[in-house]
């Protein structure tokens, strides 16, 4: 009853429940003991009327109905055993995927994520995950216990009445044509549901994190019309879904009553003529509920199928997305103590490998020294360090740290021996406390203190409510730009690299932030090898060398007082406008 292309992602999500596969086999006997007790009281209400009723027999009527109390008990105890199970092995099941899904995100490179929205795919880890987490609990349960019970009656049927079984059981066929239409009608409905509330939540989430700017420019009516404008949309998907199924489910169920009254009369014409008896028919009509209920189940479960197969869809999409940056097979962890040598080797990379941002680029950093990058935006700065801690892969050329290839370097080992400090400075929303010793939980509250005097921070921290428990907010919302950055340098000191690598680290701060930043950032760097990616000379002078990057090479590479001197040179004519700006121009 499903398209060609369905079953895959179906019997995809069933392999799912395969670690759990005893728990579930021991449900699926109880369901089994289950079924077989719900089936057999028609059986002992033909036998009364026919053997106990109509020959008076008293006692077998007595020992018969005593028999249905202990099938009823039992019946009630195997059911609440296979439920049990089912739903621990569901919830088992679903808390896996999560996790599953959150571990392959988390493994995904930078060129992921730039492709993807966040919004969509919390969608996808939340809503599409509950969404099967429906079919496999609730679903599995229901569609073997239905079909059994359709076998067994049919079974039951055919060994009562041959005939009769087979005039009943006809509407079955013409159920499923009409499931098999309605399914391929109805897929794409649902499959367009559940992307546009991916969409939904996509921009939601994207403009509830940028909600200052949309209160800014006062364009709060706008958003909610593009809301509104998706979740028409959505609303247009459920109708259209829900459409359909009226239209086929009465269909669906006027055959499956139209079957009951071809049991009726043909039993009785049956009757008339001898070839059944009263308490058969009794028995027929009992397992008609069992019958043509379970086809009214299974029309309901069919619809779940459908959107479980949609979730189903777009959670394997990113199980089944490639892996960009990973581990190659025996990686091993970066020698300890790090120096901190790092080497570029003819390295090429572009974001599209059709126009490289770097060609052939070589760039030597000695352990402990301290290198400024400089040059246009998009000459590639932020990019080296990106394939120094393997956000990327170059495309040609290699990458070392300490003489080692970083493509043959474990991920944990490479990205604790070369820490980036990011441009916009990310906080969790949790505590002062926490937010610093994420690189180490296991810091001391005294080290975590001598971070904070390092970088500056621990008089404001001192006069936070509740100093080092104080919450941030989401995103460090509650504190100021120069405040996160120096919870963020202390952070950096508790994770003690052996290479530190700066992204524009004041390039969002006012001249006073950046001064007291400029001052705890260079006691960060002491000791430490240091690439430092900035717009601003005061940062950049501090450095031992300059290398400036343009057209995606290395153009001019040396100590600052000696770049500063070369007449036409990149470094002088920054110099210069930066002397000129300031009002302060003077003869080198």
């Amino acid at each position: 009853m499903l398209s060609p292309a369905s079953p895959p992602v179906i019997r995809r999500l069933y392999g799912l429940l395969l670690p759990y596969r005893r728990t579930v086999l021991i449900g699926m006997c109880c369901l089994i003991g289950s079924v077989a007790a719900e089936l057999y009281p028609p059986l002992v209400w033909g036998r009364v009327v026919d053997l106990g009723l109509m020959k008076r027999d008293w006692r077998f009527v007595g020992w018969q109905l005593a028999l249905l109390v202990v099938i009823f008990a039992a019946q009630q105890v195997l059911a609440a055993w296979r439920g049990l199970l089912l739903e621990r092995a569901g919830q088992q099941l679903t808390f896996d995927l999560r996790m599953r899904l959150y571990t392959k995100l988390a493994g995904q490179s930078a060129a992921y994520f730039e492709s993807q929205r966040s919004g969509d795919l919390l969608s996808r880890v939340t809503a599409d995950v509950d969404g099967i987490q429906d079919v496999l609990l609730r679903g599995t349960d229901a569609v073997l216990g239905n079909a059994l019970r359709l076998i067994g009656v049919v079974a039951i049927f055919i060994a009562l009445q041959p005939l009769l079984g087979v005039i009943v059981t006809l509407p079955m066929l013409v159920v499923g044509l009409l499931l098999r239409r309605y399914n391929s009608n109805v897929r794409p409905a649902y499959r367009a549901a559940r992307n546009r509330l991916g969409d939904l939540s996509a921009l939601i989430a994207d403009r509830l994190a940028g909600i200052r700017v949309v209160q800014g420019f006062a364009r709060e009516d706008a958003e909610a019309q593009k809301v509104e404008a998706i979740g028409e949309s959505l609303y247009q998907e459920g109708v259209k879904a829900v459409q359909l199924r009226n239209r086929a489910f009465p269909v669906v169920r006027f055959v499956s009553n139209f079957g009951n009254i071809l049991m009726l009369g043909g039993g009785v014409l049956l009757i008339s003529r001898g070839q059944f008896t009263l308490g058969g028919l009794l028995a027929y009509r009992g397992y008609g509920r069992y019958f043509y209920g379970p086809i009214d189940d299974l029309v309901n479960i069919n619809d779940l199928l459908q959107r479980a197969e949609a979730s189903g869809r777009r959670i394997f999409q990113v199980l089944d997305a490639p892996q960009q940056i990973a581990e190659l097979p025996g990686a091993r962890p970066l020698a300890q103590p790090a120096r901190g040598e790092v080497a570029f080797e003819h390295i090429t990379f572009g974001y599209d490998s059709a126009a490289p941002v770097l060609k052939a680029l070589s760039l030597h950093v000695p352990a402990g020294q301290r290198v400024a990058l400089l040059g246009a935006s998009g000459a590639g700065k932020s990019t080296l360090i990106g394939l120094l801690t393997r956000t990327y892969d170059p495309q040609a050329g290699r990458v070392t740290l300490d003489g080692q290839d970083v493509s043959e370097l474990t991920l944990p080992s490479l990205r604790r021996a070369a820490t980036v400090m990011q441009q916009d400075t990310f906080l969790f929303h949790d505590t002062v406390l926490e937010n610093v010793r994420y690189a180490r939980p296991d810091a001391a509250p005294e080290e975590v203190q001598a971070a904070l005097t390092v970088a500056g921070a621990a008089e404001f921290v001192a006069a936070l409510p509740q100093g080092l428990n104080t919450m941030v907010g989401e995103r460090g919302v509650r504190l100021s730009g120069g405040q996160r950055q120096r919870l963020a340098i202390a952070r950096v000191l508790l994770a003690n690299p052996a290479v530190l690598l700066l992204d524009e680290p004041t390039s969002a701060l006012d001249t006073e932030s950046e001064t007291q930043i400029v001052g705890a950032l260079e006691r960060l760097m002491r000791g430490r090898t240091a690439l430092i990616v900035t717009h601003r000379l005061s940062l950049a002078r501090s450095a031992d060398r300059i290398v400036v990057l343009e057209g995606g090479k290395v153009v001019e590479d040396g100590k600052p007082e000696v770049l500063r001197r070369l007449r036409g040179g990149r470094y002088a004519a920054l110099e210069q406008a930066a002397l000129l700006s300031e009002g302060m121009l003077a003869d080198d």
